[in-house]
């Protein structure tokens, strides 16, 4: 699905996990920037929705089918992504997976389904798209999608703050290592944002409570600002910005 009334000079972002919440909402932003736009999910039937509200703005956009845990179709997707529109200057390591489990019962098939996905992917996914960077001798931006979990201390989600955490030490490693061929890497850590999978872990009662109760703002912020912020990085305003984690936690880690 594409628009040929866009700028044929614009950036061209890549969204991972783009069905909804953060995902979906950057892809808005983006499009709405004037970039044109790749987005990615394993759930087709969720993604239809990304498509359709990209579709109703006019916007420059095309799906890919990728599964970033499979080593195969992460390549086939990323060749997919990048004969679009031959170029991609912004890559969202946005898709993740959650688990809440007390460490001592993490199997070892939910360790690696976290990691993979959320740590692994991420990484092999930006080795791809810095690829085709240098090759082509231009700058671009990596924002990876992390988490106050990997700045902080949680019972019950170590692997996921663990992955989390990874992520963060990835932005800062591949900063250093691809600052010469003009490829900015940063993360972005929110505190809980209610996206349809975390309104699953967080139903309205007590437990939403105590989560919110923990942010000195009082409120979780919304999946909005984070795109928000996801664009700043992205874009030439924040030139001279790599390596940084950028938490968006009402005040949480503040305290």
């Amino acid at each position: 699905m594409s628009n040929s009334n866009a700028n044929a000079d614009s950036y061209v972002s890549l969204i991972t996990g783009a069905a909804t919440g953060i995902g979906q909402e950057t892809a808005l932003r983006l499009a709405a920037n004037g970039n044109r736009i790749l987005i990615s999910d394993l759930n087709h039937d969720l993604l239809s929705k990304t498509k359709e509200h990209l579709t109703k703005t006019g916007a420059n956009f095309k799906s890919i089918a990728m599964d970033i845990s499979d080593k195969n179709s992460l390549e086939t997707g990323f060749a997919e992504a990048l004969s679009a529109f031959g170029k991609i200057d912004h890559l969202v390591n946005n898709a993740g997976r959650p688990l809440l489990r007390p460490a001592i019962d993490v199997t070892w098939e939910e360790w690696d389904s976290v990691m993979n996905v959320n740590l692994k992917a991420a990484f092999f996914l930006s080795g791809l798209f810095a690829n085709q960077a240098i090759s082509k001798n231009h700058s671009a931006a990596i924002v990876n999608i992390a988490s106050t979990h990997g700045l902080t201390g949680l019972a019950g989600r170590s692997v996921y703050g663990i992955s989390k955490g990874g992520l963060i030490q990835m932005s800062r490693m591949l900063a250093i290592e691809w600052a010469e061929q003009k490829i900015r890497v940063n993360a972005v850590a929110p505190t809980t944002i209610l996206t349809p999978s975390r309104i699953e872990f967080l139903p309205e009662g007590d437990k939403r409570d105590v989560a919110k109760s923990r942010i000195p703002l009082n409120r979780f912020p919304e999946a909005t600002e984070i795109a928000a912020a996801i664009l700043y990085l992205l874009s030439d305003d924040a030139s001279s910005i790599t390596g940084h984690t950028l938490a968006i936690d009402g005040g949480l880690l503040a305290e």
